[in-house]
């Protein structure tokens, strides 16, 4: 029997020790992969940190090995992606990391390099891009698509038949109302009830959420 690849983990800081953790505790570890350790440009991103993870060296010089495949643990998206397409662009193999304690209902489609944390919902027939990671307690109603690279953040709540674009911020607590469309790049802040359709790039706060220039 061949060995089974190894995880490189991108990116060492607060999120990245999260997923470590999440790695750890996946439906994945022992089946599809093992853990490796972490790439990051910082090289004191460990530093004083407590971490079992071990920093192979620097994503600027990482060049991956056949038996590595890769998870970005990157919390702002666009930085996800970048990282992402530079690994990929050198050969990079992405996995995906669903957490034991995560749920799935029928016919949800995953993109590659998806992370789903701890007590996160995805519920029926949805669709998640590339690098999507949807952190602690949050929910995705069914029938919802949410672009590549976007991060959605603790307990938010995206209801039935949303449509988020690519590399949206969606803070915690922030709840999409049923139907309503977010645009590529957005940001959504902390606690934000989103009752109506957001345009590209723009961020919004508040209850009901309104514009912020």
């Amino acid at each position: 029997m061949s060995a089974l690849p190894q995880l490189v983990i991108i990116g060492a800081g607060g999120f990245g020790r999260e997923v470590l953790a999440w790695a750890e505790q996946s439906v994945q570890i022992g089946r599809d992969w093992t853990i490796k350790g972490f790439i990051d440009d910082n090289l004191d991103a460990l530093a004083q940190k407590r971490s079992p993870g071990k920093l192979l060296g620097r994503l600027a010089d990482h060049q991956p090995a056949s038996d590595e495949v890769f998870l970005c643990a990157v919390g702002v998206p666009a930085v996800k992606r970048r990282c992402s397409e530079l690994i990929a662009a050198r050969g990079g193999r992405f996995t995906r990391l669903v957490h034991r304690s995560a749920v799935l209902g029928h016919e949800v489609e995953l993109g590659e390099g998806i992370v789903l944390c701890p007590h996160s919902v995805v519920s029926a027939n949805n669709r998640l891009g590339r690098g999507v990671a949807v952190n602690l307690h949050a929910t995705i109603d069914h029938d919802a698509e949410v672009g590549d690279w976007t991060q959605i953040n603790c307990h938010s709540d995206l209801t039935g038949g949303v449509r988020v674009g690519r590399e949206v911020w969606v803070s915690s607590h922030v709840v999409i109302a049923p139907g309503v469309s977010v645009g590529d790049g957005a940001y959504l802040g902390a606690g934000a009830m989103v009752m109506r359709d957001v345009e590209a790039g723009t961020k919004v706060f508040g209850v009901p959420a309104r514009r912020i220039e």
